[in-house]
């Protein structure tokens, strides 16, 4: 079962709870100063990542996924990323510090994310 955390129940329904969680965004603070806004992305950003970086190499693409949980860098919203080019300039952007708070953001914030677990969340 998924989780809902940080959401008011009140009179929501499942479905509604489900979509307050999906839409949940989180800050972190990088050990360099910025503030990192990462949210979960829907399943085209997937895509869209694979696309521009050529879906061929496992480890780049499991290195790269974490990116396209960000959402803004010190409150400047980042664009969905859909070349190469791009996704370099935001692993440059985001630097080491950048890149090490993301991952561990994503994992304690977004770890245990299941499609199937939603889609049951949902149908209840």
């Amino acid at each position: 079962m998924a989780k809902i955390s940080n959401v008011k129940t009140g009179s929501q329904t499942p479905a509604e709870q489900a979509v307050a969680h999906a839409t949940q965004e989180f800050t972190v603070t990088d050990e360099a100063g910025k503030t990192i806004t990462i949210r979960r992305p829907g399943p085209l950003a997937q895509f869209r990542l694979m696309e521009a970086v050529g879906g061929t190499n496992r480890g780049y693409i499991n290195m790269c996924m974490p990116l396209i949980f960000v959402a803004a860098i010190n409150g400047d919203g980042v664009s969905p990323l859909r070349t190469k080019a791009e996704v370099e300039a935001l692993v440059t952007r985001l630097d080491e510090p950048g890149l090490v708070a993301l991952s561990k953001a994503v994992e304690e914030h977004f770890g245990e994310q299941s499609p199937e677990e939603d889609a049951e969340t949902i149908k209840k």
